[in-house]
């Protein structure tokens, strides 16, 4: 561990002061003072810890004390005073997610919750630009996210294909935009920090006549993302505007356009040598492509909602989605696949690396669209309150452009000659079909039982078709499923629930068999979850309590790429603890902790083995104190247990902890009102790793040195 310099001093003092005062905010049992010191950002939200509503576990209005179900938010306040800067800063904070390693750059991580990995590599075969997560409910691939235009983002943890389909059993990361307000607004932010670190945001909206049924927001974004390893380069150029028409209460039509221009040339880590690790220098690493890779995409959303009688509400969008890519990047592999004439033998140790332009895919074209109509109302049936949703659901995305694969200069690891990648050569195209669809019919039925019991009983039939080929002709694999999912919460006493489920999941129609267009077995799963909640403090404090076991079946064997075959179970059995809220008037508080037992059951390979980047104890601490309307100061510590480095576990990644540590000022400026925000990531400059890919060992991701960085905030 590095020693603290001068410089961290401050830092340190706010931190000690930070523990002291949870100590003596958790020993009160009233409020200091009845008035909540809070701070108002342009969407008008208050800027507490509380967590926002959420419909994404549900797709109803209930709250999440009454869902039989684990979903952590983490709201806009908390990535205000982190300065998350990527997805993965924000889910740190909730219990059970971790992060695997990212192909695309920093705007496009793969995420990991409950042991399994937000993305099917099965579905297909080159592995970039396979980024998943869920935009406003809509689930999205290899797709730029910006960060700038989020109010919160929301976990659902555990299976969640019975109302999405398409999704890992895990869980499922939902992002929210930012809000529309009737308020006239306008925001101007600039973030400046160590390696090159930039971030400016200008936003603003507002009513747009006088009777306020028009309403309009656009934010414009520009990021460069810092960092001190050699070559990498992440830049994200992004516009968001929507324009909805609100004539009453019970009506509302939107329109969001979307534009993501990113550029990047990715970070592939540093190799393991031995079990550990390589010893290398911090800035180390090997991809040196004479271009930067890029993804630009435009979507359009139309969403529409109207009461079409007293206790029914009709629901309907339409989402579009085009994007151009660029993947030319030069991916470092131990193993040497002969192809040209530059060679890795490692038979006496890690000496060289080999480096290929992995199918990378120089002029792509994805495409993916969506509609959705929803059917929500509530009924009385022989006594008992219901509320009904049935959901239509058409998905389907198709990704086109010819892949390349061939093997470049090979280098030294120790002694890298590096800067003079070489070009890729398009002699030999690799046409490629890569397409699914999904056609999908819903039924769910909440019902309030009594005596505090609900009850949650969900169907969802699907109608799918999914091909991967490198092969011309070969049929898409058609399958049908469905699934159920059944839950029951009793709320045994005001604001505490005891709750239960059991559901199944889809992960993926796998498509078919590379090698010999064999149709593959579909990625399924099922979990049996037990939790307690409870909102305390005038519903200020949410904790949550959740025991599971969640097992995934026909697993991809990769083993023989391009090969690829199902087999194999794994089983996922884990503890997790959320808490967030507001303890006191000065005192905001996130915490998670994570107990997680995540290994293969069944392979005749790797039978036994724990699953890749799940360490058995992780988790966060987060606070923010607030000394008055102008100043506060928050630190925070994250941890992760040792943790296996692949599939094979063949080498292994150190535990670690990490602090970080935030001061703010706030201040009139004019008639608006201004912040200054002083962040410090790393504090104590600890070495770690943040994960790597369960498939080699030459791609860990080392974890950012100590950042600063300054934030400047003006609100209108």
């Amino acid at each position: 561990m590095s020693r603290p310099t001068r410089g961290s001093a401050k830092p340190l003092f706010a931190f000690n002061m930070l523990a002291s005062a949870c100590v003596a905010a958790w020993a009160q049992t009233t409020p200091a003072t009845p008035t909540e010191l809070q701070r108002v950002e342009i969407t008008g939200t208050a800027q507490t810890y509380q967590p926002p509503p959420t419909s994404t576990s549900t797709k109803t209005d209930t709250p999440i004390l009454l869902t039989p179900q684990s979903v952590q938010v983490v709201p806009r306040a908390v990535l205000n005073d982190q300065k998350a800067l990527t997805l993965t800063d924000a889910v740190r904070n909730v219990a059970g997610v971790g992060t695997d390693f990212g192909f695309n750059g920093s705007a496009q991580p793969l995420l990991i919750l409950r042991g399994f990995q937000t993305t099917s590599m099965t579905a297909s075969g080159n592995m970039s630009g396979m980024s998943s997560y869920f935009v406003n409910g809509v689930k999205v691939m290899g797709v730029p996210l910006n960060m700038a235009n989020v109010d919160s983002v929301e976990v659902v943890k555990g299976p969640a294909s019975v109302l999405y389909g398409r999704s890992e059993p895990g869980g499922l990361v939902n992002v929210v935009p930012k809000a529309l307000s009737a308020q006239p607004r306008l925001g101007l932010e600039q973030t400046i920090g160590q390696y090159g670190l930039s971030r400016t945001v200008v936003e603003g909206g507002g009513a747009l006549n006088a009777d306020k049924t028009l309403l309009g927001r656009a934010s414009v974004s520009y990021d460069k993302g810092g960092s001190n390893r050699d070559f990498v380069v992440n830049k994200l150029a992004a516009f968001s505007g929507t324009l909805a028409w609100v004539p009453d209460a019970d009506t509302r039509v939107a329109l969001t356009v979307d534009h993501n221009a990113q550029k990047y040339r990715n970070d592939f880590g540093i190799p393991a040598d031995g079990t550990r690790p390589a010893n290398l220098p911090r800035t180390r690493q090997y991809n040196d492509s004479p271009d930067l890779s890029s993804i630009t995409s435009d979507s359009v959303l139309l969403d529409a909602q109207t009461k079409i009688a007293p206790n029914w509400t009709l629901k309907g969008r339409v989402v579009s989605m085009r994007a151009k890519t660029r993947e030319v990047d030069i991916w470092p592999y131990r193993e040497n696949y002969g192809l040209g004439t530059e060679t890795c033998d490692n038979s006496a140790g890690l000496t060289t690396l080999c480096r290929y332009y992995f199918y990378v895919r120089p002029d792509g074209r994805v495409k993916l669209d969506q509609a959705t109509v929803d059917l929500i109302g509530e009924v009385q049936i022989a006594g008992l309150q219901h509320k009904l949703l049935v959901e239509v659901d058409h998905y389907s995305t198709k990704k086109t452009g010819d892949l390349y694969f061939t093997q470049v200069s090979s280098v030294d690891v120790l002694n890298p000659t590096l800067g003079n990648g070489p070009a890729l050569d398009t002699s030999f195209p690799l046409p490629v079909d890569d397409h699914s669809k999904w056609t999908s019919l819903t039924l769910q039925d909440q019902i309030a039982l009594g005596g505090g019991w609900h009850g949650v009983f969900a169907l969802r039939h699907d109608r799918t078709e999914a091909l991967y080929s490198l092969t011309p002709g070969i049929e898409p694999n058609k399958k049908s499923f469905t699934t159920p999912r059944v839950g029951v919460v009793w709320e045994f006493m005001p604001n505490q629930t005891l709750y239960a489920q059991y559901q199944d999941s889809i992960a993926a129609n796998n498509g078919r068999n590379p090698a010999d267009g064999s149709a593959l077995e579909a990625e399924r799963a099922r979990q049996i979850e037990f939790g307690w909640k409870q909102v305390a403090l005038d519903g200020k404090l949410n904790t949550t309590v959740a025991v599971f076991e969640l097992v995934k079946r026909n697993r991809a064997d990769f083993s023989l790429y391009p090969n690829v075959t199902t087999i194999g179970e794994a089983r996922s059995r884990g503890l997790e603890v959320d808490a967030i809220g507001q303890v006191s008037p000065q005192l905001s508080l996130m915490a998670s902790y994570t107990y997680l037992d995540a290994k293969v059951t069944h392979d005749p390979i790797y039978q036994g083995t724990r699953l890749a980047n799940t360490a058995r104890n992780s988790g966060s601490l987060w606070g923010r104190w607030m000394f008055d309307e102008a100043w506060a100061a928050g630190a925070g510590v994250f941890f992760q247990g040792q943790r296996q480095g692949d599939n094979a576990n063949s080498f292994q990644l150190p535990g670690y902890g990490r602090v970080d540590a935030m001061a703010s000022y706030a201040f009139k400026a004019g008639s608006g009102k201004g912040s200054v925000q002083f962040n410090l990531k790393n504090v104590f400059d600890k070495v770690y790793y943040s994960g790597s890919h369960p498939l080699v060992k030459d791609w860990i991701q080392p974890g950012a040195p100590r950042t600063a960085s300054v934030t400047l905030r003006l609100d209108y």
